[in-house]
């Protein structure tokens, strides 16, 4: 089965399963476990940022950046398309007690002219919910790993600290971004207050993401992360598994870069299929096939039943992600299926016609 659905699919390698079943182990909830502890400080250290604080999960580092910068009946403004709004709305208002504030841009890319219309799409009055964090996403999972530009989050970090708001990054695959822009990740973490980071994608550990801030901010995190039943005691195997993600998974993501471009030109040229390769940023590739031959929940079964497994994003959006130990050859073998289904879902049209 070639599995394109998403890089949380990612297997951690025979060699990440030594070092982690090696890993010193203590408890957490006390601040204990040397494996997270150093896991942390090599976060602190790569993105030197103040303190770090090691997660379940990206939803729950987001979850813990809201609540820990502001107060419930707060106003958080996003773009529509990123994962705090469009996954996560619900539980960001039924926990943080948030209200979100989405707005739609043409591109995904949330821009200082995009947030102040919305800060003054609405009543301000003392009693009414008030703005106090902006949230962007790099990359941006919704625009197929599209890279947050670093000018613009300079412009948006700048005008949170003209309005007096927070800004935090979701930075699920900010690794994605990292190494495709060559930025270096202490400079995307001097312009927001609060980031977070993913082991559990592209880097294929089984475990983790890390939610880094001021101490103050994250005091308050490690607070409510007791309050969400977070405060998990030996978990140094799970830590030992992103630092080794770290050390030696990292530089990989380049490879699922250039086999996600590689997968864009060869889907370009089949007929039905619908994308422009110039798009493809990182690991991520999104098209569309011809309605008149198939709809798209149709051809995401014919696949899977051929062995490969595609994720239905939208309605009509179907999206393939490359990750480790993807190879030219099971992508070539991908593309074979997919073109061959199109070729036959069209002759069953015809047939039935």
């Amino acid at each position: 089965m070639i599995d394109l659905r998403s890089d949380t699919v990612t297997q951690p390698s025979d060699a990440m399963r030594a070092y982690m079943a090696q890993a010193p182990v203590g408890d957490d909830a006390y601040g204990e476990d040397e494996s997270v502890n150093r896991l942390q400080d090599e976060c602190k250290q790569l993105f030197q940022m103040e303190d770090a604080l090691f997660v379940t999960s990206g939803m729950m580092a987001n979850r813990l950046a809201f609540m820990s910068q502001t107060m419930p009946g707060d106003e958080v403004i996003t773009e529509y398309s990123y994962h705090v709004n469009f996954f996560d709305s619900a539980p960001m208002a039924a926990i943080a007690g948030v209200v979100m504030n989405p707005y739609r841009t043409k591109d995904g890319i949330l821009r200082r002219s995009d947030i102040e219309q919305a800060l003054h799409s609405k009543q301000r009055y003392c009693a009414f919910a008030q703005p106090r964090l902006i949230s962007i996403e790099n990359s941006i999972n919704g625009w197929a790993g599209k890279i947050f530009p670093f000018e613009i989050l300079q412009d948006v970090h700048a005008l949170t600290q003209e309005k007096g708001l927070r800004l935090h990054l979701d930075g699920a695959r900010l690794f994605n971004a990292h190494l495709s822009t060559g930025i270096a990740l202490q400079d995307y973490a001097r312009y927001t207050d609060t980031l977070s980071v993913c082991f559990s994608k592209g880097l294929g550990a089984p475990y983790g993401s890390m939610l880094m801030g001021s101490r103050c901010t994250l005091d308050k995190a490690r607070r409510y992360r007791l309050w969400l039943g977070g405060g998990v005691h030996q978990i140094g195997m799970q830590a030992a598994g992103a630092y080794y993600a770290l050390q030696h998974h990292l530089a990989h993501l380049e490879t699922d870069h250039r086999l996600a471009r590689y997968l864009a030109k060869r889907l370009q040229a089949i007929p039905g299929v619908c994308l422009n390769s110039a798009t493809v940023e990182t690991n991520i590739v999104q098209f569309t096939v011809d309605r008149a031959i198939a709809d798209a929940d149709s051809f995401v079964q014919y696949c899977a039943a051929q062995g490969l497994l595609l994720f239905l994003w939208l309605p009509g959006i179907i999206r393939a992600v490359i990750h480790r130990p993807m190879t030219e050859q099971a992508l070539d073998q991908a593309v074979s299926i997919i073109e061959s289904g199109l070729k036959d879902l069209k002759n069953n049209g015809k047939n039935q016609n």
